[in-house]
C-alpha cells in the first residue's frame, strides 16, 4: 500500500526520495511501537533497559529526611555504602502518581500503547499506582501487569516484553508473551539476616526472630507473590549451595540471572554452581537496587529466572 506521503516524497530525485521513504517508514514504524515501562524494583540493568527502550520509573529511598530516586540520585555502589554507614535503616515509597501520569502520555504520543509491569502487589503498592495513572487515562491503550514477582523475577517479564515490542508485535502479543511467561517466573533469594525484611513487614514477625536469634542464613522465595521460607543454614557457603540446589530442582531454566546486594564474590561463586546446569556464558549478573536491596539487606544474593516451557 502506497501512502500519500510517500507518493510525494517520489517526484524529487531517485536516490533522495529513497532515502525520505525509508525515514517515513523508520517514523510509522517507531510511532507504532508497544512502549514498555517498569519501576526500579525489577532491577533491569541500566545498559539493557536502555538497548531495549524500557522506561524505569524511579521507586524512592529515604533515609530520615533525606529522600532519593533508586538508581538516579544514587547508584548501587552509593547506596551500599550508604546503607553500611547511616545510622538510619531506611524505608522506601513508590513513584508518585503524577510521574506515572505524566511518563503515560508522554509515550502514548510516540507509540500505539503502553506495557506496564510492576513488582508483585502483594509487597508493594506499584502496580496498583500503575492502575490508578492507567485509570486516569481512560482510553488510553496502557495495559497494567502485576508480576508477581521482584527483582529479575519481574525483570525477565520486563524484558520478553520490551524484545517482543521491538520485534514490532501489537499490545495484545507483547500482553500475551508476558502472561505466557509469568507463572513460568522463579525467584530465590539468601539472606545475611532477616533484620531487613522483618523491619519492612515482608515476613512474619516470628519467622524473622527465629532467623536473627540462631543467627542463621534464611532462604526465602517468591512465588505468585507471596514469600515463603525455604530453608535456614548456618553457613554463607551452606546457603549459597542450598540456593543452587534448590533453584536447579525447579526444572530447566530458559532465562536465568544471578543478583546480588554487594556480594560480588558470593554471586561469582553462585555463578560457578549454577554453570554446571546452565551455560555460563547465558548467565547474567546485576546488581540489586536501593528498593530491593533497603527490604533484603547487604549480602543478599539472589537468582532468578524463567522456565522452559
Amino acid at each position: 500500500m502506497t501512502c500519500t506521503a510517500c507518493a510525494a516524497i517520489t517526484t524529487v530525485a531517485p536516490h533522495v526520495a529513497a532515502q525520505a521513504v525509508q525515514e517515513w517508514r523508520n517514523v510509522v514504524k517507531v510511532m507504532g511501537r508497544v512502549k514498555v515501562v517498569t519501576d526500579s524494583a525489577a532491577d533491569v540493568p541500566s545498559e539493557l533497559a536502555q538497548r531495549l527502550d524500557i522506561t524505569v520509573l524511579p521507586c524512592y529511598v529515604i533515609f530520615g529526611s533525606e529522600v532519593y530516586r533508586d538508581g538516579v540520585d544514587l547508584t548501587p555502589r552509593e547506596f551500599y555504602d550508604k546503607l553500611a554507614t547511616s545510622p538510619i535503616l531506611p524505608t522506601t515509597s513508590q513513584p508518585p502518581l503524577g510521574l506515572f501520569v505524566e511518563t503515560y502520555q508522554n509515550l502514548l504520543q510516540e507509540s500505539e500503547g503502553i506495557v506496564s509491569i510492576h513488582a508483585a502487589s502483594t509487597l508493594s503498592g506499584i502496580s496498583n499506582a500503575a492502575r490508578v495513572a492507567a485509570d486516569a487515562l481512560s482510553a488510553a491503550p496502557i495495559v497494567v501487569i502485576d508480576s508477581q514477582q521482584l527483582s529479575m523475577g519481574a525483570g525477565w517479564q520486563v524484558i520478553v516484553a520490551a524484545q517482543a515490542a521491538q520485534e514490532g508485535h501489537t499490545l495484545a502479543k507483547v500482553v500475551s508473551r508476558v502472561q505466557a511467561i509469568r507463572p513460568r517466573a522463579r525467584a530465590a533469594a539468601m539472606l545475611d539476616s532477616l533484620e531487613h525484611v522483618r523491619r519492612s513487614g515482608r515476613i512474619s514477625r516470628v519467622t524473622a526472630l527465629m532467623g536473627t536469634a540462631l543467627r542463621v542464613k534464611p532462604l526465602l522465595q517468591i512465588r505468585t507473590g507471596e514469600v515463603t521460607a525455604i530453608a535456614t543454614v548456618r553457613t554463607r557457603g551452606k546457603a549459597r549451595q542450598r540456593l543452587v540446589e534448590f533453584m536447579a530442582a525447579q526444572g530447566a531454566f530458559k532465562e536465568l540471572c544471578v543478583v546480588h546486594a554487594d556480594a560480588a564474590d558470593a554471586a561469582q561463586e553462585v555463578v560457578g554452581r549454577l554453570s554446571t546446569v546452565y551455560p555460563r556464558e547465558r548467565l547474567l549478573i546485576c546488581q540489586a537496587g536501593a528498593a530491593v536491596t533497603t527490604h533484603l539487606g547487604l549480602g543478599a544474593v539472589g537468582i532468578c529466572g524463567v522456565l522452559e516451557e
